[in-house]
C-alpha cells in the first residue's frame, strides 16, 4: 500500500501520480482537507490535460443500493471527453462499493481516474485491505493540522492581504483553530474581513470573532436539535467537536435556550398575553427571525416537556463534568434525545 500525508501529495506532480495509480483514497478525520485537497487535485487533473477529463460523483449509498451506477461509468466513455474523473463520495465501508473496487482494480481496469472520500481507514477494513494488496491504488492520509501547519495557514493569508499581526493575536488564533482546513481558512478569512480597515491585527480583533463565531454555530445546533433535524444537528455537532469549541459551551447553550422557553412558558401560564407578546417582552432587542423560530419552537415544546428536557440537560451537565473523556459521546446522546422528542409530540 502507497500511503502518503497530506502535504506530500503535491510534492509528485500530478501527471506521475496518474501514471503510477488510477484509484486515490482520501481519508482521515480532517474533512474540510480531505475536500481541499480533492478540489486542489481535480483542478490540476484539468490543467495538465485540457478538455480530456470529465467529471461524475457518485454517492457510495447509491452504489450499494444498485452497483450498476458505478458499472455503467466504468464501461462508458463521455461524448465529449476521453476519461472521467470518478468521484465516489460519502464512503462508509459499503459492501457492494468494495466488491465493486475488488474488481475494478485486481483488473486494473483504468479507463478512468477513481477518487473516494472515506473517514479512518481503521486496520482490517475492507478499504485498506484492497489499498495493501494493489500498488495500482494510492492512499491519502489527512489528519487536523498541528500548530506549524496552522502557523503557516494562518502567516500565508495574512501576508496575501497585506496586514500584520501580533504575536499575541496568532498565539490566540492557534488556540481556536484546527481541526477542519475548511473551517479554520474560513475563520482567517472571517477576521481579515472584520479587520479590513486595519493594517495590524490584534489579540483583541481575534476575541472578537472567534466568541461571535462560536455563539452562533452553538445556536446552530441548538436550533436543528429544536426542530428535530437530527441528522443535521448530529453533522453539526461532529464538526463542532472536530473544532477547537468548548463543549461546556455547547452544554450551557442548551440549557439557556431551555430556561428561555420555561420562562415564557411559565409567563404564558400566568397572563393572558400570546407567545409573540411575552418574547417581545422578555427578549427586547430580538431580531425578527429569532422571534419566528422561538413561537414555532414553543408549540412544539410545552411547559411539561420543557421541565423534563432541563431537568436531563442538567443533569448531562453534572455528568459531564466527571467523565471528561466520554464529553463526546454524551452530549452525542443527549443531542439525539431531544431531537427526538420533537417527533415524538
Amino acid at each position: 500500500m502507497t500511503i502518503i500525508k497530506s502535504h506530500e501529495f503535491f510534492k509528485k506532480s500530478t501527471q506521475k501520480h496518474c501514471l503510477s495509480h488510477f484509484v486515490f483514497i482520501f481519508y482521515g478525520k480532517d474533512k474540510g482537507l480531505i475536500f481541499e485537497l480533492i478540489a486542489q487535485f481535480k483542478e490540476k487533473i484539468y490543467l495538465e490535460y485540457p478538455h480530456l477529463f470529465s467529471l461524475v460523483v457518485l454517492d457510495s449509498v447509491e452504489i450499494q443500493k444498485k452497483p450498476t451506477i458505478l458499472w455503467n461509468e466504468i464501461k462508458s466513455v463521455s461524448l465529449f471527453h476521453e476519461r472521467k474523473i470518478l468521484l465516489i463520495d460519502n464512503f462508509s465501508s459499503e459492501k457492494n462499493v468494495i466488491e465493486c473496487l475488488k474488481e475494478i482494480v485486481s483488473k486494473s481496469i483504468n479507463t478512468h481516474i477513481i477518487i473516494i472520500k472515506s473517514n479512518e481507514l481503521k486496520k482490517y477494513t475492507a478499504l485498506r485491505e484492497i489499498a495493501e494488496k494493489f500498488t495500482n491504488v494510492l492512499a491519502i492520509s489527512c489528519y487536523p493540522d498541528n500548530d506549524v501547519d496552522l502557523l503557516k495557514l494562518i502567516k500565508e493569508n495574512i501576508k496575501l492581504n497585506k496586514k500584520s499581526i501580533s504575536i499575541e493575536a496568532t498565539q490566540t488564533l492557534l488556540e481556536h483553530l484546527g481541526g477542519d482546513r475548511v473551517a479554520s481558512r474560513n475563520e482567517i478569512q472571517k477576521l481579515l474581513s472584520y479587520c479590513s480597515e486595519d493594517d495590524l491585527i490584534t489579540e483583541q480583533h481575534v476575541k472578537d470573532i472567534i466568541c461571535d463565531t462560536h455563539v452562533l454555530y452553538i445556536e446552530e445546533i441548538i436550533n436543528a436539535t429544536l426542530q428535530g433535524k437530527t441528522y443535521h444537528a448530529l453533522m453539526l455537532a461532529d464538526f463542532f467537536f472536530t473544532s477547537k469549541m468548548s463543549p461546556n459551551a455547547l452544554l450551557n447553550g442548551f440549557l439557556q435556550k431551555f430556561q428561555l422557553l420555561d420562562k415564557i412558558n411559565i409567563e404564558k401560564e400566568c397572563s393572558k398575553m400570546s407567545f409573540e407578546q411575552i418574547i417581545q417582552k422578555i427578549e427586547k432587542n430580538i431580531i425578527t427571525k429569532k422571534r419566528l423560530f422561538l413561537q414555532e419552537a414553543l408549540q412544539k415544546w410545552n411547559k411539561i416537556i420543557v421541565e423534563k428536557t432541563l431537568h436531563k440537560i442538567d443533569q448531562v451537565i453534572r455528568v459531564v463534568r466527571r467523565k471528561r473523556s466520554l464529553e463526546k459521546n454524551i452530549i452525542f446522546q443527549t443531542i439525539l434525545s431531544i431531537s427526538q422528542i420533537v417527533h415524538k409530540n
